[in-house]
C-alpha cells in the first residue's frame, strides 16, 4: 500500500533538511514524497531542489497551508495520505506503524483518521516534552464526536488518511484561514461518519518555535474554533445538530471542576490581558502541562 507524504513548505529553510530526511529514512519503503513550496520567500525552494531526484516538488504562489495540502493531494498516487509539516520530524518507524494499524481495522480503516502521540521539540531539535493524545477508540462515533466538538485532538502531522476519505468528504477548506485540520476532522466525523483512531505510540516530533503559525495565532484559535464548530454544526439536520449541542453541553458540565475553572480563567485572561501576554502564558502552560485548552 503506497503512502504519499505531502509536505506543505513556507519559509522553512532552517528545518527542511531534517524534515525531508526523516521522510526519506522511513522503514516503510512504498512511499512517495511531495513537497509543495507555497510561495516561500527564503531559500526553502533551493533546499528542496537538493532532493529533486528523490522527491516531487510543486512550486506555487502563496495560498496558505490548505492550498498546499490540496495541491499535493491532487497529484498523489498513493492509497494513503500522510501529512508532514516542514518544521516537524517523523520517527523512522512512523509510517510502518501507521500502516500496520490500518491492517488491523481492515475495511473500516478507509473511513478512519489515524493519529498518534508525539514528542515536543524545540528549535534545536531537543525533546522538551511528550504529548499523549486521548484514547477514545472504545467510544461510539457519537461519543467521539462530542469530545471532538469540545476540543481538537489528533495532531495533523501524526495523521494517516485513506485517499477515499477525500473523495467522500472533500479536501481541506481553503477559506477557513487556519485550523484546517480541526475543520476537516469535524466535517469528516460529524457529517460523513468517519471516526478517529489512536495509535498509542510516539511517531513524530512536533517542533515549537518562535515562527510557528499556530503559536502566533494561539489567541485567535480559541475564537476560531467556535467559528469552525458552528460552520460544521450548521451543515447538520436540525435534529442532529440539537442532539450534538445538548450532548456537548452535558459533557462540558461533567468535566472535572479544575478543568472548568481553568477554562474560565483562560477566558477572562484573554479579555483583560494584552494578546502578546496572554499568548505567552497559554503557550507556556501548554508546553509544561501537556494539554490543550
Amino acid at each position: 500500500m503506497k503512502v504519499s507524504v505531502v509536505i506543505p513548505v513556507y519559509n522553512a529553510e532552517k528545518y527542511l533538511d531534517e524534515c525531508i530526511t526523516s521522510a526519506l529514512e522511513q522503514t516503510y519503503n512504498d512511499i512517495e514524497i511531495i513537497a509543495v513550496n507555497d510561495g516561500s520567500t527564503d531559500k526553502s525552494l533551493d533546499v528542496l531542489k537538493k532532493y529533486s531526484d528523490k522527491i516531487r516538488i510543486i512550486d506555487k504562489k502563496n495560498g496558505g497551508t490548505p492550498t498546499a495540502l490540496n495541491s499535493g493531494i491532487s497529484v498523489m498516487t498513493g492509497e494513503w495520505f500522510k501529512w508532514l509539516s516542514a518544521d516537524d520530524v517523523l520517527l523512522k518507524h512512523a509510517i510502518e506503524s501507521l500502516i500496520l494499524e490500518t491492517r488491523k481495522l481492515d475495511e473500516k480503516s478507509k473511513s478512519t483518521i489515524f493519529y498518534s502521540n508525539y514528542n515536543l521539540i524545540n528549535k534545536s531539535s531537543n525533546i522538551v516534552g511528550k504529548f499523549m493524545e486521548p484514547n477514545n477508540d472504545n467510544l461510539s462515533n457519537f461519543e467521539q464526536n462530542v469530545i471532538l466538538l469540545d476540543h481538537h485532538y489528533g495532531n495533523g502531522i501524526t495523521s494517516l488518511i485513506h485517499k477515499s476519505v477525500f473523495d467522500k468528504c472533500g479536501l481541506f477548506d481553503e477559506t477557513i484561514g487556519f485550523q484546517e485540520d480541526y475543520e476537516f476532522w469535524l466535517r469528516c466525523c460529524l457529517i460523513h461518519e468517519c471516526n478517529m483512531h489512536l495509535i498509542p505510540q510516539i511517531l513524530a516530533n512536533y517542533r515549537i518555535h518562535e515562527d510557528q503559525l499556530t503559536k502566533k495565532k494561539i489567541n485567535e484559535s480559541l475564537t476560531h474554533s467556535n467559528v469552525i464548530r458552528n460552520i460544521v454544526l450548521n451543515k447538520l439536520p436540525v435534529e442532529e445538530k440539537t442532539k450534538y449541542v445538548e450532548a456537548w453541553k452535558k459533557y462540558k458540565k461533567q468535566k472535572p471542576l479544575k478543568i472548568r475553572i481553568r477554562r474560565q480563567i483562560r477566558d477572562v485572561m484573554f479579555k483583560v490581558l494584552p494578546k502578546n501576554v496572554s499568548s505567552m502564558i497559554l503557550q507556556t502552560y501548554m508546553n509544561k502541562k501537556n494539554t490543550r485548552y
